[in-house]
């Protein structure tokens, strides 16, 4: 899917609770889209086949018309309610829609100002509080769209010299298969040290970023070239095509060849 246009967001509602030992009610279902944002604390929930528990950072996207359960033993949460709205002519398909359920946005930074001005936006004027807050979920919802679009890996960046170093070094090497040993002692880090650091920095451990680099890879082959499954393999560092099918699936939800079938253009 080609990423040309925002679906826009109208904020119903947004409150912050803060060290709530417990949810005021186990369930709820909604006649809007919810929108969970962890900062303390954690929770259990489930909504239709999908259940997990969301952490310090997590965000948990409710769609409409689906029962929401949750369970919590203390937490610190935004919660926000809101409707899509759609602008344009043709109406959006629900491809262009973030997935719902758990989400983590990338770009960790960027989302920590965010949340700072929500609890912020709490002690402006009503009205001119609610508006803000309107611009700010508008701006959150960007964020999750982009990194949704086409399933990108987004582009990371640190200030920190080292980290920058692991990111180039990565992304240089993710898509033929790589030696996180190897690129910690270049770093002169463990590999345990250099999981850490990078994991605090980036919300996702360099394992799983390289994996998902690897995968775009092969997603651009996929749809642009013809070449076979084990020529793919063995570009991109899979020991046959078993192990990339397996691999992809397990990522992606989908088989390597229903993908091409799907996204070929």
């Amino acid at each position: 899917m080609e990423f040309s246009r925002f679906l826009e967001s109208d904020l119903q509602y947004h409150v912050y609770v803060k060290d709530a030992p417990q949810f005021q009610k186990t369930h709820d279902t909604y006649d809007h889209w919810a929108l969970f944002i962890v900062e303390e604390g954690a929770f259990h929930y489930r909504m239709g086949s999908q259940s997990g528990t969301a952490v310090k950072d997590d965000i948990v996207l409710c769609p409409p018309d689906l029962t929401f359960y949750r369970q919590t033993d203390g937490l610190s949460f935004h919660l926000m309610g809101f409707q899509w709205i759609n602008s344009l002519e043709e109406p959006p398909r629900a491809a262009d829609y973030p997935s719902f359920g758990k989400l983590r946005l990338l770009n960790n930074k960027r989302f920590q100002s965010t949340l700072s001005q929500f609890r912020e936006a709490q002690y402006l004027h009503a009205g001119i509080g609610h508006t803000y807050k309107k611009h700010l979920l508008r701006d959150l919802l960007y964020l999750l769209q982009i990194e949704h679009s086409e399933q990108h890996t987004m582009t990371l960046f640190s200030e920190d010299p080292t980290l920058g170093r692991a990111l180039h070094l990565l992304q240089q090497q993710a898509e033929f298969g790589l030696s996180l040993k190897s690129i910690a002692v270049e770093l002169g880090l463990t590999q345990v040290q250099l999981t850490r650091r990078f994991t605090r920095e980036f919300h996702i451990t360099p394992s799983a970023y390289a994996n998902n680099l690897r995968m775009d890879k092969v997603k651009q082959l996929l749809i642009y070239s013809s070449l076979t499954l084990a020529q793919i393999a063995e570009h991109c560092g899979f020991t046959d095509e078993h192990h990339l099918s397996k691999s992809f699936k397990k990522l992606c939800g989908v088989n390597p060849s229903s993908y091409r079938k799907t996204h070929s253009v």
